[in-house]
């Protein structure tokens, strides 16, 4: 009978032979330290885009500020950044909501900012490799004017949370704020390097040969080249990792461990799950994290339970069971198939499930 190891080898071989696949890489933990088991398609480069996960580890910065009392989830974004970045953003009603968007809106995405990611969606009929190379990208005040030309869903904190790339645009300017310097500076001081995460960076305009180091990505069959688009989104989705490093990341978060400074301890990990709101199917947001949610039947744990983490659009996914304490970390590099990396999630639970 085929051990833990020997299963979720077989699971990852046989997703990495779907054409729609581009070097999966997985890793999967167990809190008791007796499973630490890793398999990647051969020849793979060590790194990947891990997307919109790069939300978690934006967040978990802002949450260890809350925790040092060098700001609130509650204060207005306003007494934090310039007032202009904020006008506009949502006018629902027809009142300017500048003055009302939280901290925590922004984490959380409950400011009834539009997402105005929705005006770069690509066409998967054109050429995708021809048009994101070519793709300019776009700054953060870019971003703020596409959002501005939208209408707001709603008013911000009213009991409603929608999916926004603008919130992590002003996350983004709002860590460069309260750090005093750039963001990818402030990424490697406060927590990459706490944590020994050293194979993970931000992809930014002057960083762009990290994007060809990494794996390719695919756009169904086509490949990706959006480096200068990836650059763009800052904390929306712009670090590029290893799931190594990103396993120790997930740790840090779930058991609450400080790891030389760069987890949240277990009071802070509370107030980021409190109050969470349904997002998406079987996934409810809290402060940058998500809670998903899935049925026994699919994952084969013990108990139905939760699990925390997040998932990128490059096909990353990094969830841990907080009760049982098993962590999966992974990457298909797919924009257009994100069903497929909840199949390796999935997948990894069931073959590391008991021994």
């Amino acid at each position: 009978m085929p051990n833990r190891e020997q299963r979720l080898d077989r699971i990852a071989e046989k997703l990495s032979r779907d054409p729609r696949v581009s070097e999966l890489q997985v890793r999967v933990t167990d809190r008791a330290g007796t499973l630490d088991h890793g398999w990647a398609a051969p020849g793979s480069r060590a790194t990947h885009a891990i997307a919109s996960s790069t939300k978690t580890v934006a967040a978990v910065l802002v949450l260890r500020r809350v925790a040092a009392g060098d700001l609130t989830l509650e204060q207005p974004l306003a007494s934090i950044l310039p007032r202009d970045d904020l006008v506009g953003l949502n006018r629902f009603g027809g009142i300017d909501r500048a003055d009302e968007v939280t901290v925590r809106d922004v984490l959380a995405h409950t400011s009834g900012i539009p997402n105005y990611y929705a005006a770069k969606a690509l066409d998967p009929a054109s050429d995708i490799a021809a048009v994101t190379a070519a793709d300019p990208g776009w700054s953060y005040h870019d971003a703020l004017e596409l959002a501005r030309g939208m209408n707001a869903p709603f008013a911000p904190h009213s009991g409603r949370a929608e999916y926004s790339f603008t919130n992590y645009q002003l996350v983004g300017r709002l860590i460069e704020t309260i750090a005093g310097c750039p963001l990818a500076v402030a990424l490697d001081r406060e927590l990459l390097a706490p944590l020994g995460m050293s194979d993970t960076a931000l992809l930014t305009p002057e960083t762009l040969p990290l994007f060809d180091a990494a794996s390719p990505i695919l756009h169904g069959t086509q490949s990706y080249r959006g480096a200068r688009r990836l650059a763009s989104l800052g904390a929306e989705g712009a670090l590029v990792s290893t799931t190594a490093d990103m396993m120790r990341f997930l740790r840090a978060v779930v058991d609450g461990e400080a790891l030389g400074g760069g987890g949240l301890d277990p009071a802070t990990l509370d107030l980021a799950l409190r109050d969470r709101l349904p997002l998406f199917p079987r996934v409810a947001y809290g402060v940058g994290i998500m809670a998903l949610s899935l049925p026994r039947v699919l994952t084969g744990l013990p108990r139905p339970g939760t699990l925390l983490g997040h998932a990128g659009m490059t096909g990353h996914v990094m969830f841990a069971d907080p009760v049982g304490g098993l962590a999966v970390v992974g990457t298909i590099n797919q924009l257009a198939e994100p069903r497929l990396s909840f199949r390796l999630l999935i997948g990894a639970l069931r073959a590391a499930r008991s021994r």
